[in-house]
């Protein structure tokens, strides 16, 4: 794909973001939310609307491409054949309904398995996230650089602690500088796009948790990877890690050690 069609795409997506600013603070005002597997697997009206919302916008614009998302069943999607959109309309619900804050909207653009472009928005806090393949990765337009190397003894990571056994957990926290948790797959990584975190892993994250995060790994010299440091499947996802590359294998060899992450 060219790049001035590329920037086409990218222009009608963010006018597309923009349209949220306006209806995402009504929907709040009116969220009514229920449960999915279990009390803490929550969905609102806000993730169905948005979602509904990128559906239309997709119709309109782009009628052949399909969308991989988090509320609808996908069957029948080929994730890796033609122009595939993967999202989670609310990245972080738990922290919408309980906070108003630290949630984002992910959504990852694929031509035949390729990732072609990424956006994170961080709505409550107006920022916008966007990677374009060959064309770096930016923050409201503003360039962002490469993270400087950072040592596992200088970085902030950041897992669910819930999820990982206690060995694991003391292990990582004696080798690291410090721990953090947002609760956002999306907004744990952009710490570590930034270079605020070392590394951020989820041991259960779904295709749109991750779709964002390999653009941005690939225009800024990150790794990411699953957990046993094979080629992480989009399509499937799975444990992973996104890691500055200076402590991506320290990670790994703590995760993997011992009785390993699994709890």
């Amino acid at each position: 794909m060219n790049k001035e069609t590329l920037l086409d795409i990218d222009n009608l997506v963010r006018d597309w973001l923009t349209t949220l600013d306006d209806i995402i603070p009504q929907l709040i005002k009116q969220m009514v939310t229920s449960t999915k597997k279990n009390r803490f697997d929550l969905v609102t009206n806000v993730d169905k609307s948005i979602q509904q919302n990128f559906e239309q916008f997709l119709q309109q614009h782009f009628p052949n491409h399909q969308l991989f998302a988090e509320e609808k069943s996908n069957e029948g999607i080929q994730a890796k054949k033609g122009h595939v959109w993967v999202m989670d309309p609310i990245d972080g619900t738990t922290n919408l309904v309980k906070q108003q804050e630290d949630y984002c909207i992910i959504l990852g653009y694929f031509v035949d398995g390729e990732s072609t472009l990424s956006y994170i928005y961080d709505y409550p806090h107006g920022k916008l996230y966007k990677a374009i393949k060959g064309q770096g990765a930016y923050m409201n337009d503003n360039l962002l650089q490469q993270p400087e190397d950072l040592k596992l003894e200088d970085a902030i990571i950041s897992f669910n602690t819930l999820v990982m056994n206690d060995d694991t957990i003391h292990d990582l926290n004696d080798a690291s500088f410090g721990y953090r948790f947002i609760g956002s797959c999306g907004l744990d990584s952009v710490r570590v796009i930034l270079g605020q975190f070392g590394a951020h892993v989820n041991t259960n994250p779904k295709p749109w948790d991750i779709a964002a995060q390999f653009l941005f790994a690939e225009e800024l010299g990150l790794t990411m990877t699953t957990l046993n440091n094979s080629t992480l499947d989009f399509a499937k996802a799975g444990p992973f890690i996104i890691s500055n590359k200076a402590c991506h294998k320290e990670m790994l060899t703590i995760l993997n050690s011992g009785s390993g992450y699994q709890k």
